[in-house]
């Protein structure tokens, strides 16, 4: 009985993580370059790091729909599994973030670095996912 249901259930829960698991290994990895070039942050870099992505998450949003007001709907998305491994946008990401945390010598690198790693993230990711859907043949 398991074995009938493994294989749909584990393709749900891959599908519905592509975009939280890119993200996450974007925000650890911008974290972990920022960390090594700045040293361990005190409560103010840690809460100027979430402010930055914050802002970028809510500026890319303004890009996609128009503005904070507009209603989110899902959309379900049928492309390539190639689509969702990420590799340039968090390659991107972390070539931004690299750049950031070694080139801004003070606190504004923790909120410039996750910003910039956010927004690089998301808007490649856009730029991974249509090429994905693009190659994709309708079903």
């Amino acid at each position: 009985m398991l074995r009938r249901y493994y294989g749909r259930n584990l393709r749900t829960v891959v599908g519905a993580s592509d975009a939280p698991y890119g993200y996450t290994v974007t925000t650890w990895t911008s974290g972990a370059l920022l960390i090594h070039a700045q040293g361990l942050p005190d409560i103010l870099q840690v809460m100027l790091f979430m402010i930055g992505a914050v802002v970028g998450y809510a500026l890319v949003s303004v890009i996609a729909f128009g503005g904070l007001g507009s209603r989110l709907k899902e959309q379900p998305r049928n492309s390539a599994l190639w689509g969702n491994l990420h590799f340039f946008s968090i390659g991107f990401a972390i070539g931004a973030s690299c750049l950031s945390s070694h080139l801004i010598q003070d606190i504004l690198a923790w909120p410039t670095t996750s910003f910039l790693a956010t927004v690089v993230y998301l808007l490649v990711l856009g730029l991974e996912f249509a090429a994905a859907d693009e190659r994709t043949p309708e079903e």
